[in-house]
Order: structure tokens, then sequence, then C-alpha cells
């Protein structure tokens, strides 16, 4: 009547320590957040005529044609003064790019110029 005793064998729990590591190492990893960035549409070819026309009548030579305006980068969005320091130079266009048919239109266009008499 000696019943024989049922052990698991070194390979069963070597495999049961294996799936439980992975396991836990996929549970516990800390998924990848990837960001997506779309770029703003261009605002319509005649509200960019007209800043080719401002800028050529302000002599504005620092606005860069070959970027969109509505992308609030470089030399269509310079950051507000900090710590009472003065922006010389001072030139942002702001765009709503919230309407229903996905265009963007210049909203407001903010220029300071220093004027040395």
């Amino acid at each position: 009547m000696g019943g024989a005793v049922n052990c698991p064998s070194v390979m069963n729990i070597l495999f049961g320590y294996i799936i439980l590591t992975v396991f836990l190492v996929l549970v516990c990893m800390e998924p990848n957040q990837v960001e997506a960035r779309v770029e703003s549409p261009y605002p319509p070819d005649y509200e960019l005529k007209a800043l080719h026309e401002i800028a050529a009548e302000l002599g504005k030579k620092d606005w860069n044609f070959s970027e969109n305006p509505c992308n609030n980068k470089s030399s269509w969005f310079t950051l507000p003064p900090t710590n009472g320091s003065q922006a010389i130079n001072n030139s942002t266009v702001t765009c709503n790019c919230s309407f229903t048919n996905g265009e963007c239109h210049i909203v407001v266009m903010y220029v300071l110029l220093v004027l040395r008499i």
C-alpha cells in the first residue's frame, strides 16, 4: 500500500519560474508612450500673402516664410520677456486651428519694433 509521491520534476519547476518571471516583467514594465505630433496646416494663401506684404512694409527680415507660421516655432513665435527684461523685435503670430474644416487662420499678430533715430 505504499503510494508513490508525486514530485514535480526539476524541469517543471524551472519552466514555472520562467513563466512567472516573464509574466512579472511584462506586468511591471511601464508601457512606452508614443507621442504623435501633427503639424498644423498652413493658413490660406491670402493670409500668407498679407504676411509677406506686412513684412515688406515693416522691413522685417527675420520671418522665415519657408516655415509654417502656425507652428509656433522659430521666427514666428517669440517667447514673452521674463523677469522684467524687454523683448526687442518681438514677433508672434498666433493661429486658430480649431475650425471644423481643418483650416488654420491667423487670428493675432504681435509685432514690436524698436526704432532707432
